[in-house]
C-alpha cells in the first residue's frame, strides 16, 4: 500500500506540500485527492474525507452519521460534499491540513 506512495515521483510531490503559508490551497487539495486515487489509495481518500466531515459535522450541519452517508455516495460525490462544505464554512484550510496530516502519516508507515 504505502510502497507505491514511496515512489520518488509521488514522495517528492507530497513532501513539497509541507509549506505552512500556502496561499492557494484549493488546487493542492485537488491534486492530493487525484494523486491518492491514481496510486490506488481510494480507501485512504475516503477515510480522510469522512474524518474531516465527522470532525466538523456540528459546524457543517451534518446531523446524520457521516459514515452512513459515506456508504451511499461515490468517492467523487463525497469529495464534492466535503469540499463544498469546506468552502461554504471557510474550512478549506482544515481540509488541506487533514490531507497533509494523513499523507504524512501514510509516508511514515513502514511498508508491509
Amino acid at each position: 500500500m504505502s510502497v507505491s506512495l514511496k515512489q520518488n515521483k509521488y514522495l517528492r510531490i507530497f513532501q513539497s506540500l509541507q509549506h505552512n503559508k500556502i496561499k492557494f490551497q484549493t488546487p493542492l487539495i485537488l491534486r492530493m485527492f487525484g494523486a491518492l486515487n491514481k496510486i490506488n489509495m481510494r480507501n485512504e481518500n475516503r477515510y480522510i474525507l469522512c474524518n474531516f466531515l465527522d470532525q466538523h459535522s456540528d459546524r457543517l450541519g451534518l446531523g446524520d452519521d457521516i459514515y452512513e452517508i459515506n456508504n451511499d455516495k461515490t468517492l467523487n460525490q463525497l469529495f464534492l460534499l466535503a469540499f463544498n462544505k469546506a468552502k461554504k464554512f471557510k474550512l478549506v484550510e482544515a481540509l488541506y491540513n487533514e490531507y497533509i496530516n494523513s499523507i504524512n502519516a501514510i509516508n511514515r508507515k513502514k511498508p508491509i
